[in-house]
C-alpha cells in the first residue's frame, strides 16, 4: 500500500494532486509546524502571490491551531485578482473559515472530487515524534509498504529509518506539463 503525506496547503499546484492520485492513502499532516513563508496560507500563480493572512502567533504553532485573520475579505480579494477562475472559486466559498487547516482541507477535498481523485484520505494525530520518524510512524500505523515523497524529501529525510521499518520510499516527480496551477487545470477542463 502506497501512502503519501502532506500539509494542507492553500490552493495547491497540480503536482500536489497528481502525487495524491498515485497513492492509495493520502494523509493530511496538520499537527506540524506552520511555515510563515510556505504554501499553507498562500499560493503563487503567474508570478503573483495570493495570500490569506494568518495570525502571527508563535513560531512553533502547528497548522492545526492557526487562524486566518480576515478570511472572507482575503478570499474576495483573491477572487477579484483571478476573475478567470470565478466560477471555480465561487464553488469553494463554503470552505472559507477562520481555521487554516479546515479551510485548506475542504478546498483540497473539493478539488480532489472535481479531479475525480478517489484516494482514501486520513488525518494525522498529535505525536511527540518529528521529522522522518513521524512520517515512518504514520506509515507504519497505516500498514504502508511504500511511502511516496515529494522530490525535496531527498534533502531532509533519513531514508534508513524507512529502510529499518521495511517501508520502501519512492519520489514523485511531476511531468513538465503538470507544472501548472490546479486552478488553471480545472478551469481548462471545464471549458
Amino acid at each position: 500500500m502506497i501512502v503519501t503525506i502532506h500539509q494542507p496547503n492553500f490552493l495547491p499546484w497540480l503536482p500536489y494532486f497528481k502525487k495524491i492520485q498515485q497513492a492509495d492513502v493520502f494523509v493530511f499532516l496538520r499537527h506540524c509546524q506552520y511555515q510563515r513563508e510556505g504554501h499553507q496560507h498562500r499560493f503563487q500563480r503567474l508570478d503573483k502571490w495570493h495570500t490569506m493572512k494568518a495570525d502571527k502567533g508563535h513560531l512553533q504553532d502547528s497548522i492545526f491551531v492557526k487562524k486566518y485573520i480576515r478570511p472572507d475579505e482575503d478570499w474576495q480579494k483573491i477572487k477579484q485578482q483571478t476573475l478567470e477562475h470565478k466560477a471555480l472559486l465561487d464553488s469553494l466559498d463554503f470552505a472559507i473559515s477562520s481555521s487554516l487547516h479546515e479551510t485548506n482541507q475542504k478546498i483540497i477535498l473539493m478539488m480532489m472530487q472535481k479531479m475525480n481523485i478517489t484516494t482514501k484520505v486520513e488525518y494525522d494525530v498529535p505525536d511527540v515524534s518529528s521529522g522522518t520518524e513521524r512520517l515512518v510512524n504514520i506509515c507504519k500505523d497505516l500498514g504502508a509498504t511504500t511511502y511516496l515523497s515529494g522530490p525535496s524529501g531527498r534533502h531532509y529525510m533519513d531514508l534508513t529509518l524507512f529502510e529499518n521499518a521495511g517501508i520502501n520510499v519512492e519520489f514523485f516527480e511531476a511531468n513538465p506539463d503538470d507544472k501548472i496551477h490546479s486552478l488553471d487545470a480545472l478551469t481548462k477542463e471545464r471549458q
